[in-house]
């Protein structure tokens, strides 16, 4: 089993949560190049991308999304994963969200962590991901496209699966609040009114969809429960669906996370899995 590079691990120690908000020079998006930045709509997202050896024998272009940040900092932590993508043979893409900073440079708009909570994970921000994933896919000419999100990118890519069905044709959901009511309501937190959440968007998921969940048995965040229903109501939809759960790790993705073999597992089926 491939197993997790230790330097690529040591990456993603402790870093979930993001940067300032500005907006990325106009000249840096005029036109977008497909290799450090990409349009989503009215936004243009900054990207780092990893090409495999092989590019023309790639069928999948694989997009990696960051959590919230909250703590401040790049979404450098993702780029291992959109690596690993391209040591499997597929176009590894690390896309940092509206208005979250990554390798230097920034996606314009506003990052979620500065938002009020009246603004936070609402459709036009998800809907900027979803229009860089469609363009990427296009740009590249591969029939699949994979996103995985860790977090806040967990639920941005669980709401785009199902309100853009067809665009994705691999999920793998990491450290998930799936159900974003009951997360905020287990955390003693207020609600956030307009966000999208990606237990509503199960019955727009298309038959065929590959939908992979992963968790720590820790995670005081967002906890595994919110992963369980998620899978429970997919699996009584009769989508093709499974959790892998990482004993005894918590909600980041620091070495009990990356070093286990269930993640490797998890990682390695999404990316190169028939």
């Amino acid at each position: 089993m491939t197993r997790w590079k230790p330097m690529a691990a040591t990456m993603l120690a402790f870093a979930i949560l993001c940067g300032g908000a500005a907006r990325a020079d106009d000249e840096d998006c005029q036109p977008a190049d497909m290799e450090h930045y990409v349009p989503g709509g009215d936004e243009c997202l900054a990207i780092k991308t990893y090409l495999p050896a092989d590019v023309g024998s790639a069928k999948r272009v694989v997009i990696v999304l960051h959590g919230d940040l909250s703590r401040g900092g790049p979404a450098d932590y993702i780029f291992p994963l959109a690596e690993r993508a391209a040591e499997l043979g597929q176009i590894g893409i690390a896309m940092m969200r509206v208005g979250y900073s990554g390798d230097g440079r920034r996606s314009t708009g506003t990052p979620s962590r500065q938002e009020n909570r009246n603004d936070m994970y609402t459709a036009d921000e998800f809907d900027a991901a979803a229009e860089a994933a469609k363009a990427l896919k296009a740009h590249y000419g591969v029939p699949e496209a994979v996103m995985i999100g860790h977090s806040g990118g967990a639920a941005t890519t669980g709401v785009i699966v199902g309100r853009h069905p067809g665009l994705l044709q691999r999920v793998l959901l990491i450290a998930c609040p799936c159900d974003i009511d009951k997360w905020r309501q287990l955390r003693g937190r207020n609600p956030w009114p307009r966000a999208e959440s990606p237990d509503d968007y199960i019955d727009d998921i298309l038959p065929g969809t590959v939908v992979r969940l992963l968790v720590g048995s820790r995670d005081n965040n967002t906890y595994p429960d919110l992963s369980e229903d998620y899978e429970e109501d997919a699996r009584a939809r009769g989508l093709d669906v499974r959790l892998y759960k990482v004993d005894g790790a918590g909600h980041n993705l620091n070495e009990s996370m990356v070093g286990s073999d269930v993640f490797n597992e998890a990682l390695t089926e999404i990316i190169a899995g028939e």
